[in-house]
């Protein structure tokens, strides 16, 4: 009977070497274009405007006084008037902020937009639509929030 050959297995170093490059310059291809796309940050920040949205319709809603929402490039905010004696002075400067935030650095905002939910009815005068990147967040005139 023949002495069984030695049979090497696994890979020489050469093979690993090649496949690690491979899968290196497939990683270096595909990982900026998957973080160029990042849909979730657009999402998470559609759902926090719509979310703070309804808050401050709620709050002029709650405390009769109205509330300014205003969205940019550098974030939203909502800001109510200085206080005269117990309740909200009707006219003057924004000086109370309420809600505000930050726009994350990957998300883009179509257009600024700002307007006052009042404070007797919750209403902002006219529908509009709030354009975050790909998701949209709708305003009715009555103040109802919907989206994205």
């Amino acid at each position: 009977m023949r002495a069984p050959s030695h049979a090497y297995r696994g890979f020489t170093l050469i093979e690993l070497i090649a496949s690690i490059t491979i899968v290196a310059i497939l990683a270096a291809v595909a990982f900026p274009s998957v973080i160029a796309a990042n849909p979730f940050a657009e999402r998470g920040y559609a759902d926090a405007v719509a979310a703070n949205l309804r808050k401050a319709r709620d709050l002029a809603l709650t405390t009769g006084c109205d509330v300014r929402f205003t969205i940019d490039d550098t974030g939203y905010s909502a800001m109510q008037r200085a206080a005269a004696g117990t309740h909200c002075a009707t006219a003057g400067n924004w000086t109370r902020t309420v809600l505000s935030a930050p726009e994350p650095a990957d998300v883009t905002l179509a257009a600024p937009r700002q307007f006052v939910f009042a404070g007797a009815d919750g209403r902002v005068g006219a529908a509009f639509i709030i354009d975050v990147g790909a998701r949209q967040v709708r305003v009715e005139a009555s103040g109802l929030v919907s989206g994205p």
